[in-house]
């Protein structure tokens, strides 16, 4: 990105590390080991082990302090425990905490009339994590693509969009891309998937004229197509915009159904509360999953919403969730939402997004190929540098963020300071310019090939 002076006293710093190596603390070494001996699963992110969270500030247990470049994969947008979430969630404890599908919780109908109105969609319902909210959203479409469309149900397929994720679940996993890993549990499905049935060409993402030749061809057999339509990844964000507004347009065309995951960019990061506002506002989608951020992080709970035409058809004992619409859940959603709101963070993300630009483009670093950013959330790639290695040396430095195969992914809570955004680039900009003088960093081992596709 333009010139670079090279920094000075490099010499020096390669001195200081020879005679203080990087290395991993007792405790952590003790919990990997403990980890890897009883867990199984999961992703392998840094070997960081955080005990404590405020705002955008994190602690991990030898007590080293932490800024949070990675807002725990768009879970807390709203800052790690915020205070007026905290009161109000405290406060249901005191009334009651688990009001299930064993009865009827007096909360649920003035909050789903709420959630409704907000979004101008006609019904609602609640699941537990935003893989769930995939699954029923597409669970639903098939039904509709079924019952309303005629489509045979060994035919009917949902599509989904190259490098979107929507989990790991059995019934979402083949909407991404191909993996030996999805190979291995035999869930490389034809009917739940991100390519062209006849040709195999995969639907990637901004590739619009792989999905109209797609639709033009099958869109008889197809009920819908889910997506999430900000990836981050693109140079510019208004080729993300054209994309999904394309993939958007080419589904009213033919009568399929449109799905958007918001899972992970709703709630307000991108400037827009859902990201798909950015896309006009005649674009309404048939179907809207969140969660996430949707209830600031302190309770698992995501929500399908979407018109009467698809969502008439969900009948009782056909969806539904032990630990959905419970009054904690509720009670965090109108606070997560209530502080978005009366705390302008939208805006405030936006401003975040401009200053985090201009500091990286003022940087005119040679490691540095370009940045995506949209309001609080951000990609940085990386020429010829593994996201892992700088990801882990910015964990030894007191920066927590999350590699990519070829950069890093970046993700700002709104509410964080401006001070906290600067000490963290200027973490990041030490890295990058330190880096070739690191032999190895603890941390950096780990595979991290195909992450693009696994990432929550």
């Amino acid at each position: 990105m333009g010139e670079y002076k090279e920094n000075r006293g490099i010499d020096e710093l390669a001195t200081s590390t020879e005679k203080q190596p990087l290395e991993l603390s007792q405790q952590t070494l003790a919990l990997l080991q403990q980890e890897r001996q009883y867990v199984a699963g999961g992703f392998e992110p840094v070997p960081v082990f955080f005990s404590r969270a405020k705002g955008s500030k994190l602690w991990d247990v030898d007590g080293k302090e932490y800024i949070d470049f990675i807002a725990m994969f768009s879970a807390v947008n709203q800052g790690h425990g915020h205070p007026y979430i905290v009161e109000k969630v405290r406060d249901q404890m005191d009334q009651s905490v688990l009001i299930n599908l064993a009865g009827h919780n007096a909360m649920y109908p003035p909050f789903a009339e709420m959630m409704c109105k907000r979004f101008g969609y006609d019904k609602i319902l609640c699941a537990t994590s935003g893989t769930e909210a995939a699954d029923t959203a597409c669970k639903i479409a098939r039904k509709w693509g079924i019952q309303r469309k005629r489509i045979q149900p060994e035919s009917c397929k949902i599509l989904g969009v190259g490098s979107s994720y929507h989990g790991l679940g059995s019934g979402v996993w083949g909407l991404m891309d191909p993996s030996r890993k999805r190979t291995e549990y035999g869930l490389d499905s034809r009917l739940v998937l991100n390519f062209n049935p006849s040709t195999g060409a995969p639907l990637k993402y901004l590739d619009l004229e792989a999905m109209r030749l797609c639709l033009q061809e099958h869109h008889d057999t197809v009920a819908a197509v889910i997506m999430e339509c900000l990836h981050g990844t693109a140079r510019t964000p208004e080729e993300e915009f054209a994309y999904a507004r394309g993939v958007y347009d080419l589904c009213r065309q033919y009568n399929v159904l449109f799905i958007a995951d918001e899972v992970r960019q709703g709630a307000g990061k991108t400037g827009k509360f859902l990201s798909f506002y950015h896309m006009g506002e005649d674009m309404k989608p048939d179907i809207v999953t969140m969660g996430k951020s949707i209830t600031g992080g302190f309770y698992p709970q995501s929500y399908v919403l979407g018109n009467a035409e698809v969502m008439s058809l969900v009948g009782t004992f056909e969806i539904g969730s032990t630990y959905g619409f419970t009054p904690l859940a509720i009670a965090a959603t109108r606070a997560a939402i209530e502080v978005i709101d009366n705390e302008n963070l939208m805006s405030r993300a936006v401003e975040l997004g401009k200053k985090w630009t201009a500091i990286v483009e003022g940087w005119k670093h040679p490691k540095v190929d370009y940045l995506f950013s949209l309001g609080a959330d951000s990609n940085l790639f990386l020429h010829d540098l593994s996201g892992l290695r700088v990801a882990a040396l910015c964990m030894h430095k007191g920066l927590f963020l999350h590699p990519r195969p070829n950069g890093l992914r970046i993700s700002f809570a709104m509410t964080m300071t401006d001070a906290e955004l600067e000490k963290g680039a200027a973490i990041l900009k030490e890295v990058l310019d330190q880096i070739d003088n690191f032999v190895d960093i603890p941390g950096e081992k780990f595979d991290c090939r195909g992450l693009s596709g696994l990432q929550g």
